[in-house]
This record gives C-alpha cells, structure tokens and sequence, in this order.
C-alpha cells in the first residue's frame, strides 16, 4: 500500500487516543516528507519519491499498533496506589485520636467527615489529571489574572467572614503561585537572562501583594516563604534545562545576584513588619515562652516514642487537625508505623521528581517541577519540621493528611496536575512552531 492518504489513514486508525493520533500523524507525516526529500535529491520525481517514502514505513496496520503501545495514556498506577494507602492511614489515625480525645467528635462523625474531605481530593485529583495542561501555559496571562483577581479578594479579608477560614483560604490560594510560576517562565523561554528578569518581575506583584496583607490582614506567613523557596529552586532548574538558553553558567551567577538582592528586601520587609521582631521564630525553634509553647508539647511527646508505640498524643484536640497526623502515628502507632509512612512521602515525592526531570517537553517538566518541588519542600521540609518540634508556621497541609476541605482540594490540585503531567508524558507536547523557536 503505497497511496499516502490511505496510508495515513490506515495508520490512524490503530492509535486509539485522539491526542495521541494527531501526535504520531504529525511525526510520521514528518519521517516521510524527510524520507522523500533525500529521494528527490538523488533524482526521483515528487510523486516517485513520496511514494517509496510510504513504502519504507511497512505496513500501516503493524506500524500504528506499535506506535499506538508507546503513544497512549499512562495511568501512575504506583502513585496512585500509594495515594490510597497513605490516605487509609490518615484516616485511620485521625478516627483513633477522635475516639481517645475527650471532647472529640464520634469515631463514626470523624470517619464520615473524613470520607467526605477525602473524597472531595481525589474527585480533584481525578478531574485534573485529565486535563489538557497545555492549556495552561498557552492561556497563562488570562490565568496569572484570574489568579491576582482571587488572590485580592481572599486577602481583602471582607469576603470569608471567619478568620480561620479566611487563613486556610489564604494559605490555599498562596500555594498554588508555583504552578502559575511554571506557566510563566515558559513565556520567556529562550530569552536569556532578560528572560529570567521578566518572570521575576511577573512573579513579585503577587509578593507585593501578599506584602501588604502581612501588615494587617488574614495571613499566612509560612506559604509565603514557602512560596518563595519552592519559585527559586523552579527558576534554577530552569536555568540547568537550559530552557532561557544555553549560557547556564553565566545565567547562574546573574541569577544568584539578583536573588540576594531580593532576599535583603524581604528579610528587611519580614523583620520590621511581621512576626521577627517580637522573637516568634526564636521562641518557636528554642521552644521558650509564649511561642514556643506547642514546640515544647512536641518535644516532651517526641521523648517518649517507642517502637510500637505508647499511646501518647502531642497535644489534645488535635482529632480534626491535620497539621499533626504524622507525629500522632509515631505516638500512637510507633517509630517504626511512622518511618514506614515517611518513607513512603519521600518515595512518592522523590519518584515524582525523577518523572517530572524524565519530561521530554519543556512545558511537562516545568509543571512537573513545580508541583514535585512544592510538594517536597512542603512534606519533607516543613511538614516533618513541625511534627518534630522544630516548625515556625501553622499554616501546613499535604497530600493525603489532610483533614479540611480547602486544603484537601488545593492538595488535590497539586498531585492531579502531576498525575496529569505523568499520564501524557507521550501523548502531548508542545506544538510544532513553538519547538522550532527553541534555543534547547
């Protein structure tokens, strides 16, 4: 079969994911147009040359269904499962504590509350991770606004009457400026360190923004530097892919320059306008006076961990407070329980990582860098921190552990975009003209 439309057409139909089809039409369209190109070359007519093109592809049928078993949907069937499993155990944990803590909710309250917020994170884990997230770096500008727009209004402080709602609803909308920041940096791909400049000055006015809301309103201080943190190492693995161009080294050397700069204004910023100068992170990681209260319950809890467990708590109430689960299971449950869910966050993560930096496509590994690099900083640094006795902010939740429904969706938010980027690791890239102005 030599005809080029029937054969394109045969072809096709052995792909059986849309996107993945268009995909491999454009690649093979490409093979062939290569192919009859060096026929042309050495002498054939166009229409000699296109057709022995075809002809050295092999049979349409055995060709599509070999590509059709490379380019299709991978579901993260190892993550997901762990999800599950690290999931069970919160929920469990937090059931236990419910029916130990005096004063707290029913086991069968705390266990259908937690169904509910459970489930409210995967059905957002599952409906992002079907999402076309090329979508979101093509629309970036429209989504950065809509992003400002919620960001303003959930620090106005008017419109969640509820201080703490308010709190958890700044901490949620905060987190996911990564993810924005991923969008924004594939703006000014290939543009050197102009580039870098611009996405820095994108990503300020939401700092600048969250500056002002410090002073007086509904803050959490802890997403803010995480924020930060989590945007800097994203920009610097930027810089080491190469996607502002190939002069890495130099782009380095500006970049840390620019950081220092950034990070005087804002430890400036942090000490004379926030909590610095009344000495709460002192307190907090020395555990003395007024703030270092809940560090020192820890800590005193900490001392008396066994291998199975004492059935002791941190602090009571703590039923409906997802912040401490992971201290509750060295408590109740044991060291041993507690390094077993550890380990399986630092596999979860560190194996998210790995795909994300595996990405082919600039825009899959930026995503898939912002949420796995949010998610380590976020678990394996504060998270641990704070259930060992040494955090400095509140504010905290991950994937899994959580036991409010804001934090629970903003979580889901996070690993249903890395589910995504993982599942269409071969079924979607970056479209044809934008690769062609590629400097990587």
């Amino acid at each position: 079969m030599t005809d080029y439309k029937e054969y394109m057409k045969t072809l096709e139909e052995q792909i059986q994911n849309k996107r993945a089809r268009a995909l491999v039409s454009e690649e093979i369209n490409g093979h062939i147009e290569e192919q009859a190109q060096g026929y042309e070359e050495e002498g054939m007519s166009r229409e000699d040359a296109k057709r022995e093109a075809v002809r050295q592809m092999g049979d349409p049928v055995e060709t599509g269904c070999a590509l059709n078993r490379i380019h299709r949907p991978a579901f993260p069937w190892k993550l997901f499962v762990l999800a599950v499993l690290l999931t069970a155990a919160s929920i469990l944990m937090s059931v236990v504590i419910s029916g130990k803590t005096e004063g707290g909710a029913s086991q069968a309250e705390q266990l259908r509350a937690l169904l509910v917020i459970n489930g409210v994170s995967f059905a957002m884990i599952f409906v992002i991770m079907y999402f076309d997230y090329t979508w979101l770096f093509l629309h970036i500008r429209a989504v950065y606004a809509l992003y400002m727009i919620c960001l303003c209004l959930v620090w106005s402080g008017g419109l969640l009457g509820n201080y703490q709602t308010a709190l958890l609803a700044s901490y949620s909308v905060q987190v996911l400026l990564p993810v924005i920041f991923a969008g924004i940096i594939y703006q000014y791909r290939g543009q050197g360190f102009r580039g870098i400049l611009k996405s820095a000055g994108w990503i300020i006015i939401p700092f600048m923004v969250l500056a002002a809301g410090l002073i007086s309103l509904p803050k959490s201080n802890g997403a803010v530097v995480e924020n930060a943190v989590v945007c800097l190492f994203l920009l610097v693995a930027s810089v080491l892919r190469g996607i502002f161009g190939n002069e890495k080294k130099k782009y380095l050397v500006e970049l840390a320059l620019l950081v220092a700069g950034i990070l005087g204004a804002g430890v400036a910023f942090f000490y004379k306008y926030t909590f610095l100068p009344s000495g709460y992170v002192l307190a907090r990681l020395t555990h003395t006076g007024e703030f270092g209260y809940q560090n020192r319950m820890i800590k005193d809890a900490v001392a008396r961990y066994s291998l199975f467990g004492n059935r002791t708590f941190l602090m009571q109430g703590t039923g409906s407070d997802g912040e401490y689960l992971l201290g509750n299971i060295f408590c109740y449950f044991g060291i041993i329980a507690g390094v077993l869910v550890v380990a399986a966050f630092v596999w979860f993560l560190i194996h998210a990582l790995r795909q994300s930096l595996l990405q082919g496509n600039r825009m899959g590994f930026l995503l898939g860098m912002a949420c796995s690099i949010g998610l380590i900083v976020r678990v394996m640094v504060i998270y641990i921190m704070v259930n060992f006795g040494y955090g400095v902010i509140y504010t905290v939740a991950v994937p899994f552990f959580s036991t409010n429904v804001i934090l629970a969706a903003v979580n889901g938010i996070y690993v249903g975009l890395l589910f995504c980027v993982l599942r269409n690791k071969m079924i979607l890239k970056e479209p044809r003209s934008e690769k062609k102005n590629a400097t990587v």
